[in-house]
């Protein structure tokens, strides 16, 4: 499984201690930990905190081909404030590093010779114009089997050209509830109930699977009209930095192997709830969660 992220890495800095991060990054490193070749597109600064986030990602097993170096501009950081139920609300620092993606002729022509299964980003690294056209070619030369959208607004970093966009390119979908709505009205000027957006996603925009993370409610997630619910396992959250991502990642892992998207989605739950019960975004597995990756792998290759 070869999987490419494009967006942002930067650094969460959670009640002083900082955690290398940032969303892509954050499903990159879920899937080099599962055991898929994991590659990341992405700058950072020429500074101690680039110098310690390029460490950080070769620590974690994902591929630094990609990832410039931007002279001058500062190594990205986020300030995070959790509440008393461990969700999060941001702080993200504008004019970083990876603001300003760019890669060379010889990265891109490394990008085509390669056989991706799965390109994947979000919403918020395309808030500069330098970042969406870098994207399009990331796209267009890696040519991949599946395109992976998290559209994980933040602040105001979005609007309705950068979601179509997003969306155009899509063949995978994930958001969560409260996301629905707002996206909803951006596109169709109305509310849609959550079983019609998934619809509206496959009927505009050809993507064949939307999934819908839901907190303590679980997920949902559609494919082919099929639209089924997990819930979500019952654990003592520390923090919810990166949970999402996680779920994606457990979500394409899975699916990638079975094409099941239930048996997808029961394990996004599991590796999801086990990242929201740890502090950080990408804490190491327990043996209980590695086994429950191990069996979807061994079940789907045997």
């Amino acid at each position: 499984m070869k999987t490419l992220a494009f967006g942002e890495v930067l650094w969460d800095i959670i009640n002083g201690t900082e955690y290398i991060g940032g969303a892509p990054f954050n499903l990159a490193s879920h899937l080099a930990q599962m055991g898929a070749h994991s590659a990341m597109v992405s700058a950072v600064g020429d500074d101690e905190r680039g110098v310690r986030a390029l460490q950080s990602v070769k620590e974690k097993g994902v591929a630094d081909n990609f990832i410039a170096t931007v002279p001058g501009a500062p190594t990205g950081i986020v300030e995070v404030d959790l509440d008393e139920a461990g969700k999060p609300t941001y702080v993200i620092r504008e004019g970083s590093a990876w603001d300003s993606i760019e890669l060379s002729d010889a990265q891109m022509k490394a990008i085509r010779l390669k056989d991706w299964d799965i390109v994947a980003f979000g919403s918020l690294a395309q808030r500069t114009e330098r970042n969406q056209a870098m994207l399009e070619q990331v796209l267009e030369a890696a040519a991949p089997k599946e395109v992976f959208c998290d559209v994980n607004l933040r602040l105001d970093y979005y609007s309705k050209e950068v979601i179509s966009h997003s969306l155009k390119h899509s063949t995978i979908l994930k958001l969560n509830d409260e996301e629905v709505p707002v996206i909803s009205k951006l596109l169709y000027g109305e509310e849609l109930l959550d079983l019609d957006f998934c619809r509206q996603m496959n009927e505009d925009w050809n993507i064949h699977t939307t999934a819908i993370t839901r907190g303590k409610q679980g997920a949902s997630v559609f494919k082919a009209e099929k639209y089924i619910h997990v819930p979500v396992i019952d654990v003592p959250v520390v923090d919810t930095v990166g949970a999402g991502d996680s779920f994606s990642a457990a979500f394409l892992f899975g699916f990638f192997f079975t094409q099941d998207i239930e048996k997808a989605a029961n394990l996004a739950s599991l590796v999801s709830s086990y990242v929201t019960s740890k502090s950080g975004a990408i804490p190491l597995y327990d043996e209980p969660v590695q086994k429950a990756i191990e069996r979807v792998h061994r079940e789907a290759t045997e």
